[in-house]
């Protein structure tokens, strides 16, 4: 009897583990199967696409509380070296990371430092032939 009871306990032992190691091995699939999908999402055009429209229609949603924008969805740039922008006046106060929106319609850009929530800069623009953002020049 108590060599029975020993070959319950060491079957249930056998059991318990393997039990574990199929929830471990489900865990495992899932994870990989998870990051598979994500990575597809993130290599599609079209999500990448939707994406960076969300983005900007947020961020526009967040500057029309400080300053009265245009009715359209900008184009969205990040500052990536504000030190080679600097030489153009439009940018001499902007800082890595600052978001620009490019309203193209409405011939308006604005820098927006998302940390601070303030805007750095904004006025009217011509996108120039080699894609810079200038200052609209008036008459004098």
């Amino acid at each position: 009897m108590e060599n029975q009871r020993k070959t319950n306990k060491s079957g249930r032992a056998k059991l318990i583990i393997a039990a574990l190691a199929v929830v471990v091995m489900a865990a495992l699939v899932a994870v990989l199967v998870f990051q598979q999908i994500e990575i597809r999402r993130l290599n599609d055009p079209a999500a990448s696409a939707e994406q960076a429209k969300a983005d900007a229609k947020r961020l526009r949603d967040r500057v029309s509380k400080i300053q009265q924008v245009p009715d359209e969805t900008p184009t969205l740039a990040t500052v990536q070296d504000a030190d080679k922008l600097r030489e153009q006046e439009f940018f001499k106060d902007a800082s890595n990371g600052d978001k620009v929106l490019i309203f193209t319609e409405a011939k308006k850009a604005i820098i927006y430092r998302e940390s601070d929530n303030r805007v750095i800069n904004s006025g009217p623009i011509v996108l120039n032939s080699s894609g810079n953002i200038e200052p609209t020049k008036t008459e004098e």
